[in-house]
């Protein structure tokens, strides 16, 4: 258990490709299974999901069939956390992963605190989103 209390329940790692989105759902939906997340909370975080590994697919890999992305999944009592890492180049310099647009928008929006770390000490880049579970 991490300490702030949330235990590591999954990781899933796909290929950086769009047919991969729907699985990386599923396994939020596996994730959230005995928690009570209400149906609209739920479609929200597969919204944020989506959202978050499409840029991820987009933004570090391109055109590039072989990339990879990873989604954590960590749950506690209170809350459900998911990071999803890439292994690209990062954020370039001239371009900070804080400007407006979808992703961001969805985050500011619909998650209870969300991080993004443009530039992975082990490469690439992770946003990492929380919903705070309401019982």
């Amino acid at each position: 258990m991490s300490p702030n209390g949330l235990e590591q329940i999954a990781t899933l790692s796909v290929p950086s490709d769009p047919a991969y989105l729907a699985v990386s759902r599923q396994a939020l939906v596996g994730a959230t299974a005995g928690l009570p997340i209400g149906d609209d909370d739920l479609d929200d975080l597969k919204l944020v999901l989506s959202e978050i590994c499409a840029n991820a697919i987009v933004h570090a890999y391109g055109r590039q069939p072989n990339g990879r992305i990873d989604v954590t999944f960590r749950r506690s009592s209170a809350e459900l956390e998911v990071t999803v890492a890439d292994h690209g180049p990062g954020f370039p310099d001239a371009r900070l992963p804080h400007q407006a647009g979808a992703g961001l928008t969805l985050l500011q929006r619909l998650c209870s605190r969300y991080a993004i770390d443009p530039r992975r000490a082990e490469g690439g880049s992770a946003v990492t989103f929380a919903h705070s579970i309401k019982s």
